[in-house]
């Protein structure tokens, strides 16, 4: 599965990385994450947390305890994601460097 043409989408007022995310698990699994991804933000249970990401698996990272979170999807050991600069595919470890709290589900 080529995401290539992800790296094309831009943050918008309705298209952000949340949208990006649930795009780009459709892409690799087909599946509509949309309904998933509303659950778990309202009442945390949406998926399942694991400890190790699996590709390809939902990320959710924040700077801290304080800070919005951020989701993007790990696939083919990268994660990809939207942010206000645009999409991107980077390591885990880059984003790991930006983002202290990491968190994988499926």
């Amino acid at each position: 599965m080529n995401l290539e043409s992800l790296l094309s989408r831009t943050h918008k007022p309705n298209y952000g990385c949340n949208e990006f995310a649930c795009e780009a698990w459709k892409m690799v699994t087909g599946e509509d994450l949309a309904k998933r991804m509303q659950k778990h933000f309202k009442k945390g249970n949406g998926f399942e947390e694991i400890t190790e990401p699996i590709s390809p698996c939902i990320v959710f990272f924040s700077r801290n305890e304080r800070s919005s979170t951020h989701v993007g999807l790990f696939f083919n050991n990268r994660i990809w994601h939207l942010g206000f600069r645009g999409a991107q595919n980077a390591p885990l470890d880059h984003v790991r460097i930006g983002f202290s709290n990491v968190r994988f589900y499926q």
